[in-house]
């Protein structure tokens, strides 16, 4: 899958609904969405730092410290992944659904939740693709400031954070029912 197919909602599989939930159901359900919230804050935080680069009021070598200190970067070196500190936290949290919560909605789900949760497994590989590719383009750019180098993290950047909000936008509107009707604790 490429980002851009990551991005293409109509090639989604959509979660069947889940009638009869109550008010405190549909509040838990929503609860994913507070985790990723920190995760799009952290996001932010780094376009505007690229903002600043491209205003000249920052300079080209504060990018990769600023992205290896995103919690959304810390706990991947814990796991040992290729990104290392780039896309810790976010690997953690993908771990976390895919040996968790994924399995534990899965359990008894109908195929289109099943569906909906395999798409969802396909994204994280192509997130974290594109998390390395970061810190690759963060670590040309603080060794060669130029524009050019610039230009190229800013692309891998903005490919990043479309596939993550995508990402994270599709997770919560198909997930949050079941994640309500089942009780699991977020």
């Amino acid at each position: 899958m490429t980002p851009e197919e990551l991005e293409d909602d109509a090639a989604r599989p959509k979660a069947p609904p889940v009638p009869g939930l109550t008010p405190l159901q549909e509040i838990e359900g929503k609860r994913l969405s507070m985790i990723h919230r920190m995760y799009r804050q952290e996001l932010s935080a780094v376009a505007r730092l690229m903002g600043d680069i491209r205003a000249g009021i920052a300079t080209p070598d504060k990018l990769p410290s600023a992205i290896a200190g995103l919690s959304l970067t810390e706990n991947l070196s814990l796991f040992g992944t290729v990104c290392g500190r780039e896309c810790a936290l976010l690997q953690n949290h993908h771990d976390i659904e895919e040996q968790w919560m994924f399995p534990s909605l899965a359990e008894g789900a109908n195929a289109g939740l099943r569906a909906v949760i395999d798409r969802l497994i396909a994204e994280h590989k192509v997130i974290h693709a594109l998390i390395g590719d970061l810190r690759l383009a963060a670590d040309r750019l603080a060794e060669d400031g130029a524009p050019e180098a610039f230009a190229d993290c800013s692309t891998v950047f903005n490919r990043l954070d479309r596939a993550i909000r995508s990402h994270f936008g599709y997770e919560e509107v198909e997930l949050a029912p079941a994640l309500g009707a089942s009780g699991m604790a977020i």
